[in-house]
């Protein structure tokens, strides 16, 4: 069994890759209702990497690349790091402490073997905290840390996915029960999960059968990637008089999907009329929100997919399923009714798109499972059902408890692998 986390470390929606054709996306959408991809179920928890210094004889942490370049963080730096965070900083404190004591049943050759730098990098296991000291919305049995894959960051070069260094720490960590100071831990390996029993396949084949009614609508063909559509959008939509030589439509759309090696927006319009660059200067200038405004239609076709997909299943890491679902109902109804009465218009702009993204009902609300990953050509996806929506509805009513979770520390935080 090899990490979930393809090459490049990042785990997108399918929307998010806008290299995917839309034939690609319809396959895998098919094959999902046929049940003929493996899937991993996505949980609920707070990312960490973790490697362990074989010389020092401890275990390090790191949550972005400075982290990573000094080798990892101890756990007096993770402490203080958090010090104002003190859910965020028991989970982490008490998962370096539980991989600590699992790599010390290791031999010192096998520790060496893996951890060493010399053997290719310092290597970072991409891993799932959830501590019961700092529950998110899927409350848990216990604690667990789940990994979910194995990246090696040389001195110099990029980083790489070591699948075989991956199956020998799963093999030896997967179940191990760990004491962290009277708190029981357990370690595990990528949870496959079955949803071939609960499905619901016959929403799974409406929500497939509109992606072909939004190919249809734009013009689109199973060759046509998410790039396409994309461009396609923002054009129509918001600039569809627009008429620019080919190389600043090309510089242009490059800068508006922010793009590796993208031209600055000074640099496109310096030899435009004016009334070009006017159009070209706000089209760069809200590039993110018109990203994020052309991608509801294709969003909202695999949310009400991944709702269909995950509807009734389980999750591996809770008992009380049944009593949770009704609690998160509950919840989710409570908020909708406060923040429908927000004076706040922006706000009630997002809640109502996520309201939407549940069929404006909490009935739609049936998992525990936070998603599904998988993985295709070489690259990780995942497919989330209810559990985004929620988060972000619960988050906007309590503000407290989303300023309680961990973000990621800098904007160069480490690639995350499942969760």
């Amino acid at each position: 069994m090899g990490g979930l986390g393809g090459n490049n470390g990042h785990l997108n929606h399918l929307y998010e890759d806008y290299n995917l054709t839309f034939g690609e996306i319809k396959k895998i959408l098919i094959n999902l209702v046929e049940n003929k991809i493996p899937l991993y179920e996505k949980v609920d928890g707070q990312n960490l990497s973790l490697t362990y210094n074989p010389k020092m004889h401890l275990s390090l942490a790191a949550r972005n690349k400075s982290d990573v370049k000094a080798g990892g963080i101890s756990l007096i730096k993770v402490d203080e790091r958090y010090r104002d965070k003190p859910g965020v900083r028991a989970a982490f404190s008490d998962a370096m402490k539980a991989f600590n004591n699992a790599v010390r049943t290791m031999t010192y050759y096998q520790r060496f073997q893996i951890f060493d730098p010399e053997q290719g990098g310092v290597p970072f296991v991409n891993a799932e905290v959830m501590s019961m000291k700092n529950p998110n919305i899927i409350k848990y049995d216990g604690n667990y840390l789940v990994m979910h894959g194995i990246n090696r960051f040389p001195k110099s070069g990029k980083p790489f996915s070591c699948d075989s260094t991956f199956n020998d720490i799963v093999s030896t960590f997967d179940e191990m029960e760990i004491d962290v100071e009277g708190d029981d831990w357990k370690i595990c390996g990528p949870r496959s999960i079955d949803l071939a029993e609960t499905m619901n396949k016959s929403g799974m084949y409406i929500a497939a059968n509109k992606l072909n009614h939004l190919m249809q609508e734009w013009n689109l063909d199973d060759e046509s990637t998410v790039r396409d559509f994309l461009i396609k959008f923002i054009f129509t939509m918001h600039a569809p008089d627009l008429s620019v030589p080919i190389d600043s439509r090309i510089d242009l759309e490059s800068r508006l999907l922010d793009e590796h090696g993208s031209k600055t927006t000074p640099s496109i319009v310096k030899s435009l009329l004016e009334h070009q660059r006017v159009i070209v200067t706000r089209l760069a200038k809200n590039r993110v929100s018109l990203r994020r405004e052309a991608l509801v239609p294709l969003e909202m076709i695999i949310n009400e997919f991944g709702l269909a997909l995950l509807e009734n299943s389980q999750s591996y890491f809770v008992s009380n399923g049944r009593s949770q679902v009704l609690d998160l109902r509950s919840r989710v109804g409570s908020a909708i009714d406060t923040l429908e009465g927000s004076d706040d218009l922006a706000l009630r702009a997002k809640v109502d798109l996520n309201w939407t993204k549940l069929g404006r009902s909490v009935n739609t609300i049936t998992s525990t499972v936070e998603g599904v990953v998988f993985k295709m050509n070489g690259n990780s996806y995942k497919v989330t059902g209810a559990f985004a929506p929620m988060n972000q509805i619960l988050g906007w009513v309590n503000p407290a408890f989303t300023m309680s979770r961990s973000k990621s520390d800098s904007s160069t935080a480490l690639p995350i692998f499942m969760g």
